[in-house]
C-alpha cells in the first residue's frame, strides 16, 4: 500500500463548541445585507426559511450524487426571497458565506494529531471530502491551523472538483496527486454510503469507518472500524505485515 486518503469533516476535524454561534448568525447577516443591497429587504425569518429550503435542495442533490455549487444554493435562496438574478452579487455572497467560517472554533478528532505525522512517514496522504458551505480553501486553513496541512499532498474537495462521493472521480483525483492506483490505497471516512461504498467502488481494497464522533449504520461493511486514528497504526501492521 502506498497511499491513504481521508474524509475531512467528521473524520479528521469537526465543529468546536462555539462553531454554530460564531458562524450561523454571521451567515444570516450576509444574506440579510444582500437582500438590502438588491433593493428587496427581507426579515430574518424570511432569510432563515429561504436558506433552509436552499440547503434542503443542496442535501437532496448530494444524496443523489450530484454536486450543487454554493453559488446555485445562493441563487435559489435569492429566488425564494424575490431577488433578481445578479451573478456578481451571488458570487460575492457565496464567497462571504464560505469565508464566514474561516476563524471559527474547530477541533481535531481523537488520534488525528498524533497519527497523521507518523502515517506520513510511510504513506502519501490525501483528502477526499465533500464540502457544504465552507470550501476547500477554508478546510485547508483548518488543517494549517492545527499543523496538519504539510502532511497532505493531494486534495479532492467537491467544490473544487465538481465530484461528490461516492463518485469514483472524487477518489481518482486525489489518487492522481498521490501518484497511486486505487489498489495501492486505503480510505478512512465516517459515512458508509459515501466513504466506504465510494472507496470500494473506486477500486480501493481497504475502506475504514471512523466512529470517533458517531457511528453511522449502513452498507457496505468496512474493512475495519476505528474510534481513534492511532488505531490505524496497528491496523496497517495487521494488513501489511513485515
Amino acid at each position: 500500500m502506498k497511499a491513504i486518503t481521508f474524509d475531512f469533516w467528521g473524520t479528521l476535524m469537526t465543529a468546536g463548541e462555539g462553531y454554530a454561534e460564531q458562524v450561523v448568525p454571521k451567515r444570516y447577516e450576509i444574506l440579510l445585507a444582500a437582500s438590502d443591497e438588491a433593493g428587496v429587504p427581507a426579515g430574518e425569518a424570511e432569510v432563515r426559511d429561504a436558506w433552509n429550503q436552499a440547503t434542503g435542495k443542496f442535501n437532496d442533490a448530494w444524496r443523489s450524487g450530484i454536486f450543487m455549487p454554493l453559488e446555485d444554493r445562493v441563487a435559489y435562496a435569492f429566488k425564494l426571497l424575490g431577488l433578481r438574478y445578479d451573478p456578481d452579487l451571488i458570487a460575492r455572497v457565496a464567497r462571504d458565506l464560505s469565508e464566514a467560517g474561516r476563524e471559527a472554533d474547530v477541533i481535531t478528532l481523537p488520534g488525528a494529531q498524533e497519527a497523521i505525522p507518523e502515517l506520513a512517514r510511510h504513506y502519501k496522504l490525501g483528502i477526499v471530502s465533500d464540502t457544504s458551505v465552507s470550501g476547500g480553501d477554508v478546510l485547508r486553513g483548518y488543517l494549517d491551523r492545527v499543523g496538519l496541512l504539510p502532511y497532505f499532498s493531494s486534495f479532492s474537495f467537491s467544490n473544487e472538483t465538481g465530484a461528490v462521493k461516492p463518485d469514483r472521480r472524487a477518489f481518482a483525483i486525489a489518487l492522481e496527486g498521490l501518484e497511486a492506483s486505487p489498489k495501492q490505497a486505503m480510505h478512512i471516512g465516517d459515512i458508509p454510503r459515501t466513504d466506504i461504498g465510494g472507496a470500494f467502488n473506486a477500486g480501493y481494497p481497504y475502506a475504514v469507518l471512523y466512529t470517533g464522533r458517531s457511528e453511522r449504520e449502513g452498507e457496505p461493511e468496512p474493512t475495519a472500524r476505528i474510534a481513534d486514528h492511532r488505531s490505524l497504526l496497528e491496523l496497517l501492521k495487521e494488513l501489511e505485515p513485515t
